[in-house]
């Protein structure tokens, strides 16, 4: 009998020891990341990145720990620059995670941008390409990555891919007045003046951001107008246009 409730009171106990434990075990890991949001809150990046990163060693699949780390690594690499890997790693494993979140694929084709840029400008024109490609398929709803994919191109010597990305890029108007120049400068070479000159035109409707290309755009409409037989028109662009502009008019009065 005394054995009996030795055996009953000692079960008890190491169920009561196990649930302890666990509940020990849930407080910790929570508490890890409440730090991590308050000394993120109070600007102490590197404790919060400790923190960040402690928490998502036990816990992987905690998407928004996740996010909110990233985001925090993003702004210590805004502050100090340094390795982009770590933040595109974790972009990647959000968006496999959520491939509909529109922040992570917002996010994760930015920063795949910025890394197709740094790797064009070392002239490692093939890891660009990749990024970009890849930034398109990630948010295929804007025009930034296939514009940057263009003037890859254009510095590769593709000329028939940088016009197929410039195109790609237009029809989903972003705010780039030099994608709309160099647009319509690809169907002022193939002949096509009026799509030329419609492209050219919204150079000036986004003046607001593009009053350094505003001499080049006159320049390139001088030319279609005049190709297009419209001296008049042609004369207007060409006295706003740099004074290299190679255009070339009969003086006034003459034929």
């Amino acid at each position: 009998m005394s054995g009996r409730r030795f055996t009953v009171r000692a079960g008890t106990c190491a169920v009561a020891l196990a649930l302890t434990s666990l509940s020990a075990g849930c407080l910790e890991r929570p508490d890890d990341l409440e730090r991590a949001r308050a000394a993120a809150e109070a600007s102490e990046r590197d404790q919060a990145i400790g923190l960040y990163r402690r928490h998502l060693e036990e816990h992987p699949d905690d998407f928004e720990a996740r996010l909110e780390y990233t985001l925090l690594l993003g702004e210590e690499w805004a502050y100090s620059g340094g390795d982009r890997r770590p933040i595109l790693e974790n972009l990647a494993r959000l968006y496999a995670a959520r491939p509909d979140n529109r922040r992570v694929r917002e996010l994760y084709a930015m920063m795949l941008v910025r890394e197709g840029r740094a790797a064009a400008e070392s002239r490692r024109f093939e890891d660009a390409e990749a990024a970009y490609t890849r930034a398109i398929e990630v948010h295929p709803d804007v025009g930034t990555a296939s514009y940057h994919l263009g003037v890859l191109y254009d510095d590769w010597g593709r000329e028939q891919d940088a016009f197929e990305a410039y195109v790609a890029a237009a029809l989903k108007r972003p705010r780039i007045p030099d994608l709309y120049l160099r647009l319509g400068r690809k169907y002022l070479q193939r002949g096509d003046l009026d799509r030329a000159i419609n492209t050219l035109e919204l150079v000036a409707e986004l003046r607001s951001v593009s009053t350094r290309l505003l001499p080049r755009m006159h320049c390139a409409l001088a030319e279609a107008y005049a190709r297009r037989g419209d001296p008049a028109a042609a004369r207007e662009h060409l006295d706003r246009a740099p004074s290299d502009c190679p255009v070339r008019l009969p003086e006034r009065g003459r034929a």
